[in-house]
Order: C-alpha cells, then structure tokens, then sequence
C-alpha cells in the first residue's frame, strides 16, 4: 500500500439464503475477531426463513441488504459493490472463522507488500458435531504468481473464506451469475491471474459440510455439466494465456462430476463423464480409484 495504514477496514461479505440455523455462528465468528476493524456485510438473497430476525438482533454491527433471489454470485457482487474496506474478504454463512482469522492474515499481507491476496488453510468439519481435520495443500508457506494454475488444477485446497484481496483488486472482478458450482473458482482465478498471493499453512476458517450445502445439489451438477471449463479458460481477461490448461481441466472437471454423481447413485450419467475425462486425457485412466468405481458402476 502506498501510505500505510496499521488499521485498514476490512469488509467481510456474506451471502445467505434460508441458513438462518447456520448463520449466528458465522456472524460471532466476525464479531469476536481479535482485529476489530471490520465491516460485516450481509446479503440476504431472498430468504424466507428468519433470516431477517437474526440480523435485527445485531443492530448496526451488521451492514444488511435485502435482494430478491439471484443466486449466490450475485449475493456476493451485491456485497461487492457496497463494501468500503481496505481489503475484501468472503464467509459462506455455513461457515465461521478462527479468532485471528483476520489479524494473520493482515499480519502477512503487512509483511508482503508486493502481494494482492492471501490464501489460508481451512479446517474440514463434517457436521455440526464433527472433529476439525486439515491437510496442507503445500509442504511449506510461499507466495507465488501462478496459484491460478493450481487452483485450476486442483493442486490448491481451496475455499472461499480462505482469501482476504486488496480492495482495490477484489473489487475488479465479479462472480459469475448461472454458476453455481465453481463460481468462486471462476472469480478467485482472476484474482490470482492479476497479482501475488501468498500462501500459508495455517488455517483460519473452518468449512462445514452437510446435506444442506450447494456442494450437494446433484441436479445443478448435472445441469451445469463442465461450464465451468468455459467460464475460466474463454474469459477474455487471459486473452488463450491459459489454453495450455485445457485438457487437464476438462479430465479434471470430468472425474469430479463422476465421483459426485456415482456417490449419488447416477451411475449411467457418471460413467459418461469417466468417459470424457479419459478421453480429454487418456493418462487419467490410470488414477485407480476413478477406475476401480467406473468398474463397479457396470456391475
């Protein structure tokens, strides 16, 4: 930053809809930050639920904007447009934050000055009532200017409450309206297309998986099918810079929907992505636990 500024806003975004069981916790995990500077946006996408109930009881400690449902990127956009931090962050209202989410990740951005973002380790959590697991994506801290490759490529562990930008940066971008599945990785791409991240080991936000997430919307898979190939590699921003890419993400794209859609039980739309994937990349035959399910699937 050009004229330092030891105690920058930060504006978290968080997008909801109908979470209004989930939300209190995502909301005390941002009030009970150990840095304080924050402004908490809340974007409410419709909700009928007691959404609206439970943000009241914050007062003004909470910035809440109602929209008619649009979906989650443009939830996110909404908060986009009104956020005034310094920098920009994002909590998924299922999720919640470490105490010093914030202030580690201030810390590394301070004694970085030539990077954009900051990407964290996230912790895992299968239910509410489940242990905490994380699995370093990298064997040590770095910063790079390539992580876009690796989110791409999978080689990046990745959520989007795992990344604080540079307001000036985040505010550039948008999140991709009709993506559902993705979306995040479509806009965090062209972040770290655009500037130095820095990765670190330690996780400051925990992901909580469960029947509700859109995670698990078998219908969506099956309706966006690899658009998300298209949202990344056609985007005029990396004017084919990222073509190499392609037949790696396809592969990639591919077993990932296979594996969702055989563990819901759509074995015969499953087998037709093992199909394309090897296809896109024949060498993907070989990873034996896509296969070992592709045989299963014929029995």
């Amino acid at each position: 930053m050009r004229d330092y500024n030891p105690s920058p806003l930060i504006s978290i975004i968080i997008p909801t809809y109908n979470y209004g069981e989930y939300l209190p916790v995502a909301l005390e995990s941002c009030l009970q930050q150990t840095y304080k500077n924050l402004e908490i946006i809340v974007v409410d996408d419709g909700s009928t639920d007691n959404t609206r109930e439970i943000i009241e009881r914050y007062g003004d400690r909470i910035v809440y904007i109602f929209q008619e449902n649009a979906g989650v990127s443009a939830a996110r956009n909404r908060g986009i447009e009104s956020a005034n931090g310094d920098f920009i962050g994002f909590l998924d209202a299922d999720d919640y934050f470490t105490e010093d989410a914030m202030s580690v990740r201030l810390d590394i951005l301070f004694k970085n000055t030539h990077i954009g973002a900051v990407i964290t380790e996230t912790y895992s959590k299968k239910g509410r009532d489940g242990s905490l697991s994380c699995q370093p994506g990298f064997k040590s801290d770095k910063s790079s200017g390539k992580f876009y490759e690796d989110l791409i490529l999978g080689r990046l562990p990745f959520a989007t409450c795992a990344v604080l930008a540079k307001g000036s940066i985040a505010k550039q971008f948008r999140f991709p309206v009709g993506l559902s599945n993705g979306e995040d990785v479509v806009y965090f791409c062209k972040i770290f297309f655009s500037a130095t991240a820095y990765y670190t080991q330690r996780p400051t936000a925990v992901t909580l998986w469960h029947q509700d997430s859109l995670r698990h919307n078998i219908e969506e898979l099956k309706r966006q099918d690899i658009a998300l190939v298209g949202a990344i590699l056609n985007d005029p921003l990396y004017g084919g810079a990222l073509e190499y890419l392609r037949k790696d993400f396809v592969s990639r794209r591919c077993l990932e929907l296979f594996r969702k859609l055989y563990l819901a039980g759509e074995k015969g739309v499953a087998r037709a992505y093992f199909t394309k994937a090897v296809t896109a990349k024949p060498s993907s035959i070989l990873k034996i636990d896509y296969l070992v399910k592709y045989i299963k699937s014929l029995i």
